[in-house]
């Protein structure tokens, strides 16, 4: 471990007027800032991004009609035949 002194003479040269400057030169130059905001990751692997509904291919032409209403129209009316040709 470092004694008190060598920490003292560290953190000075880290925060003297040279290192400022050699930093700023180096933002000028195009030096990307530590821990700056960044754009948004996209982890996307077509590159457009994630909206609703469209995460994984579904049934029909994808929308809510041929995906949703149609099976459980279909389900429901054989559900009905059903029941009226049992009940005669």
């Amino acid at each position: 471990m470092q004694n008190p002194g060598q920490q003292v003479s560290q953190l000075a040269q880290q925060n003297s007027v040279s290192t400022l400057v050699a930093r700023v030169r180096a933002r000028s130059a195009g030096t990307p800032m530590p821990f700056a905001p960044q754009g948004p990751v996209e982890n996307s692997e077509s590159g457009r991004g994630y909206t609703l509904g469209r995460e994984y291919p579904t049934m029909g032409h994808g929308d809510m009609f041929s995906g949703i209403v149609t099976p459980l129209a279909l389900s429901l009316t054989f559900c009905i035949m059903i029941g009226k040709t049992l009940a005669k």
